[in-house]
C-alpha cells in the first residue's frame, strides 16, 4: 500500500489565514484559494470588496498550479508560445497560482485571485513561506 503526504485541515487553515492576511497587507480585494493534488478544492474565500468572478478563478489557479505541478505564471508563459495549451479544460494559465510541496511532492496548490498579477503571486508567496515555516517546503515562485 502506497502513503503519501496531504494537506490536511490544520495546512489548509495555516494557508488560508496567511494568504488572507498578506492580501490586507497589500490593501487587495480577493479571492482564494486551497485545493488538494488533484485540485479539489479545500477552502475558498472571497474577501469583502472582491469582484464576483475572483472566486472561480482562484479556485482554477489553485487547481492548475497543482495538476501541472509549477506555477501558473510559468504556464501563462508557455501558453504564448504554445496556444495548443489552452486546449485542456479547467487549465488557468494566468499568475496567481502556486503549487504547495512536501517532501518533494505535491500536495495542493494555492492561489489569490483580483489583484495585479505581482500581488496575487506575493499572496501566494506568503501562504508557502507559512507553510514552510511550519515544516513544509516552499515552492520559490
Amino acid at each position: 500500500m502506497l502513503a503519501k503526504a496531504a494537506l490536511g485541515e490544520s495546512e489548509t487553515r495555516l494557508l488560508m489565514q496567511a494568504s488572507r492576511e498578506a492580501a490586507v497587507r497589500l490593501g487587495v480585494k480577493v479571492s482564494i484559494a486551497v485545493v488538494d493534488e488533484a485540485g479539489v478544492l479545500l477552502a475558498l474565500e472571497r474577501l469583502d470588496g472582491a469582484r464576483l468572478h475572483t472566486p472561480e478563478a482562484a479556485w482554477m489557479k489553485a487547481r492548475t498550479a497543482a495538476i501541472v505541478q509549477q506555477p501558473t505564471a510559468a504556464l501563462e508563459q508557455q501558453v504564448a508560445h504554445d496556444p495548443a495549451l489552452l486546449s485542456f479544460p479547467g487549465r488557468m494559465p494566468l499568475a496567481g497560482g502556486m503549487p504547495v510541496i512536501y517532501r518533494g511532492a505535491v500536495v495542493g496548490g494555492v492561489a489569490s485571485s483580483g489583484a495585479q498579477p505581482d500581488q496575487d503571486e506575493a499572496i501566494c508567496n506568503a501562504a508557502l513561506a507559512a507553510f514552510a515555516a511550519s515544516g513544509g517546503e516552499a515552492q520559490p515562485g
